[in-house]
């Protein structure tokens, strides 16, 4: 009997360590350079290009993230995101989106689905700053006749698609939203990773965007990450943005390669 009790007391304990080396080990990529390590906070950086319509120039796009874990279940964070750059020849745009959120987790040992409140704060500033079309430098002549100029039709059309170019970042003021996403561990070295975000903004703005992504393990060949840092992720995302009531019928799309740092 001894011996039962002997043995039974000796997997107890393994099975105890071994909990606790997976509740250490943890580590799971998150979509927009953030990562589950089971505590701790984690910071993201990324950068890449932006385009709004087929017919607009791409913009450059910075976007920043910090997320504290509370409870293994349970972290709150802040991001923010920069486009900047000449959407056509005419027009160039500064936006910036400033979102903050709690996640609730879900968890098992390869992977970590989480549900998440938003609530975001867009500021756009738009501005003509030349006054060519196409680099040409033409002004539209008032027609002498009641027939139509043959320019309006090319100016008009110019001014068509720089209105579609513009409603993708004409959101202005606050904007409340829900996130379902998460990671999946695959093997020693990569992750995947996927979210979906629906926001509502108050100038009655409804978006959604989708974001998978591909993440590479840096703790797994470099001593340093691995005994200095929780986690340590390079990641390349890709974005696709769709209005639903903006009179723009195409999707945005995106790509960012960044960092993720877990502490």
């Amino acid at each position: 009997m001894k011996k039962i009790a002997l043995i039974l007391f000796f997997l107890t304990v393994s099975a105890l360590a071994e909990e606790r080396v997976y509740a250490d080990e943890v580590n799971i990529p998150l979509p927009r350079q953030g990562a589950y390590a089971g505590r701790g906070l984690s910071a993201g950086l990324a950068g890449g290009v932006f385009q709004s319509t087929k017919n607009c120039d791409c913009l450059g796009v910075w976007q920043a993230q910090g997320d504290f874990l509370y409870y293994p279940w349970l972290s709150g964070g802040i991001d923010v995101r920069f486009f900047g750059g000449d959407l056509d020849n005419d027009v160039m745009v500064m936006y910036q989106r400033y979102r903050i959120s709690a996640k609730a987790f879900f968890l098992t040992k390869i992977m970590a689905l989480y549900l998440s409140p938003v609530l975001g704060l867009e500021n756009t500033n738009i501005s003509e700053f030349r006054q060519e079309l196409h680099g040409k430098g033409y002004e539209r002549e008032p027609s002498k006749w009641n027939s139509k100029n043959p320019k309006d039709s090319v100016v008009d059309s110019v001014e068509v698609n720089r209105k579609s170019c513009e409603k993708m970042f004409s959101l202005d003021g606050f904007s409340v939203g829900v996130e379902f996403g998460g990671g999946v561990s695959l093997g020693r070295y990569f992750g995947l990773t996927a979210s979906a975000l629906y926001e509502y903004n108050f100038v009655e703005a409804v978006q959604l965007t989708l974001t998978p992504g591909l993440a590479f393990d840096m703790r797994r060949v470099w001593a340093w990450p691995r005994e200095k840092l929780r986690s340590m992720w390079l990641s390349f995302e890709v974005g696709f943005q769709r209005y639903f009531n903006r009179g723009v019928g195409s999707w945005a799309k995106s790509a960012v390669f960044g960092i993720q740092l877990g502490m």
